[in-house]
């Protein structure tokens, strides 16, 4: 009787590891569903997980999920943790559950869920991308647009210089750019996004030709703005010719606004002038200042 005591235990036990990746996958979209404000996530070794002591905080999640899942596991502060232990697990858990959804007819909620969780693991796989731009497409809804930009951020936090994100935030731009005419605030946090990664990420081309991109859709007074802001980071970060790519194209910018609009005055041809000359007197400076560099 004993024996097959033992033998039913054993058996149960095989096949709740059997189940472990599903169920951390489960937890996994759980967490990332109730707090969708989460702006950073951190893929820590086991030694450096154990420090959080998550099992006694208990604020991954609900209480009522299994402990062996919440080991893996910590949120606080919409900053998420992930024992790096279970990532091989985790990641063809969650790969073999988005195909799943892409092939059967299951709802798009499950199916934006699944790649969501995927992305997080591996943003390089464009047709989990291609999937989520499927399911937008389909009716537009400026909330889920936004939520959008907020996981390409957070993917941005950790990959800065991923060009699968950066090129799905792009679509998403346009996206929002093709229903509403003022784009002023959000053009405003994609200048300040970018700035915040430029400051973590030295030398990262992707996301200052996405900086770029933007200025088709800036006003001019935002353009003037941003010419002047990027004046002092340029100082700060000499060595970084992307900042200075980008004033080029800000100053070409202004020129082509200038010839394209027939109601401008000769004060803003002045203006414009000016600009120039200022930027020519600035980088000879710059020149001067830091000699060997190519400013």
């Amino acid at each position: 009787m004993k024996l097959q005591q033992q033998e039913s235990a054993v058996e149960q036990q095989q096949g709740g590891e059997e189940k472990l990746p599903e169920n951390l996958l489960l937890y996994f979209e759980q967490i990332l569903h109730d707090d969708p404000l989460i702006d950073e996530v951190g893929f820590l070794h086991p030694t450096q997980f154990c420090s959080l002591d998550c099992a006694r905080d208990g604020d991954s999640a609900s209480q009522s999920t299994e402990f062996h899942c919440a080991r893996y596991f910590w949120c606080r502060d919409h900053k998420l943790a992930i024992s790096a232990e279970i990532l091989p697990e985790l990641y063809h858990a969650a790969r073999d559950a988005y195909y799943n959804a892409r092939d059967a007819p299951l709802s798009r909620t499950n199916l934006m869920r699944h790649t969501k969780a995927l992305l997080i693991l591996c943003p390089d796989l464009l047709t989990a991308w291609n999937s989520r731009k499927m399911v937008l497409s389909a009716l537009y809804d400026f909330t889920k647009l936004k939520d959008e930009l907020q996981l390409c951020a957070l993917i941005l936090s950790y990959s800065p210089k991923n060009e699968s994100t950066w090129s799905h935030r792009r679509w998403v731009i346009k996206q929002v750019a093709e229903q509403h005419q003022d784009m002023l605030e959000l053009i405003g946090n994609e200048s300040i996004l970018v700035k915040e990664i430029a400051e973590k990420s030295k030398m990262n081309y992707r996301a200052w030709r996405h900086r770029c991109w933007l200025i088709p859709y800036m006003t001019r007074k935002q353009v003037l703005d941003e010419l002047n802001e990027s004046t002092r980071w340029s100082e700060l970060h000499v060595a970084d010719n992307c900042c200075f790519h980008y004033r080029r194209s800000l100053l070409l910018a202004l020129l082509d606004n200038f010839f394209g609009n027939e109601e401008d005055s000769l004060s803003w041809e002045s203006d414009i002038c000016l600009l120039w000359k200022e930027e020519l007197r600035w980088d000879e400076m710059l020149i001067k200042r830091y000699q060997g560099r190519e400013v």
